[in-house]
């Protein structure tokens, strides 16, 4: 004999009632599985052909940054099928270690510009390009900025005792307090920041015009509210 629970709005309603969180849970199963799917399999553009600018900060937006990197992007590497930025809100000591350590291993930016705790810690560890030769060459034109905080030793060997024995001294950052530009352009507070090009971009030849053009573009005149906050009025 064959049981059979006829369909009406009765049973529908019973069913849902006990069984709407099974619905729920495929809905965000297939939401999931459809953004991972995506993520994967969506175009990103390779090292050679990206600049990604990532920026210390805990005010400012992507978009807003974005918007003044690409004119800079457009006049100086068109070839560039895309260059865009990353915010690393602050959050406490050990989140952003935790947070920057990972985009460093993984090689996920080209440019930093990072507060001066992170710029030294990862400078000394030899993380970033060494900028003397290319302010020598003119690659890197800033006559009038004065870069000498922007030097850090590198650490090449350690004793038995993890103490440094041996050093060598580097520019590796460029101190942006001067760079008023950035913050009307970018609106992120760049004082105390410094802009880094990592060692392992694999994209010299491009990220290196782009780096010098974006600091021309953030130097600017001071702010008036920076004038009077200084003189206290």
């Amino acid at each position: 004999m064959r049981i059979s629970t006829p369909i009406n709005k009765e049973t529908v309603k019973h069913h849902l009632t006990y069984s709407s969180w099974k619905y729920l849970l495929m809905a965000v199963v297939v939401v999931m599985g459809w953004s991972l799917i995506y993520t994967t399999t969506a175009y990103r553009s390779p090292q050679d052909k990206r600049i990604d600018v990532y920026v210390q900060s805990n005010i400012g937006s992507s978009d807003t940054i974005d918007q003044f990197l690409e004119p800079i992007w457009k006049a100086t590497v068109p070839q560039m099928e895309s260059v865009s930025s990353v915010v690393l809100t602050i959050v406490d000591d050990y989140t952003s270690s935790v947070q920057l350590m990972a985009y460093m291993a993984a090689g996920d930016a080209d440019i930093y510009f990072l507060t001066e705790q992170y710029f030294k810690s990862y400078a000394s560890q030899g993380a970033f390009l060494p900028l003397e030769d290319l302010m020598e060459s003119g690659a890197l034109q800033l006559p009038d900025t004065d870069v000498s905080k922007g030097y850090i030793n590198y650490v090449e060997e350690y004793d038995e005792l993890d103490r440094p024995v041996k050093t060598s001294l580097h520019l590796y950052g460029i101190p942006l307090d001067d760079f008023y530009g950035f913050m009307s352009g970018m609106q992120v507070d760049n004082r105390g920041l410094y802009a880094a090009i990592t060692i392992n971009n694999q994209n010299d030849d491009n990220v290196i015009p782009f780096f010098n053009a974006l600091l021309q573009a953030g130097q600017g005149e001071k702010e008036a509210w920076m004038t009077e906050q200084n003189t206290g009025d």
